[in-house]
């Protein structure tokens, strides 16, 4: 289904196809059990877990660099911060 809204709303010129695909598939650093914690978009899995803010950042940063995707932090107080992964 994802790809399928992808191309409708390519097919409008509002957003890329990349542009989309970059949010869908992005990375995400949230609070979790105390720390912090690094997953992927979807997922309730998560990859890795961090004491602090900083370490789980900096470990998604190289992950949406590599991957091209966005990386989006939440704060403790339900703030949201999207950094371009590119």
């Amino acid at each position: 289904m994802t790809k399928r809204v992808i191309q409708e709303i390519s097919e409008t010129g509002e957003f890329s196809k990349k542009e989309i695909e970059s949010v869908v598939k992005a990375v995400h650093v949230a609070p979790a059990n105390g720390g912090w914690c690094v997953r992927k978009s979807g997922k309730t899995r998560i990859d890795e877990d961090f004491a602090s803010e900083e370490a789980a950042v900096e470990y998604a940063e190289n992950i949406s660099r590599n991957k091209g995707v966005d990386l989006i932090i939440h704060s403790r107080d339900g703030r949201v911060t999207k950094i371009n992964g590119k």
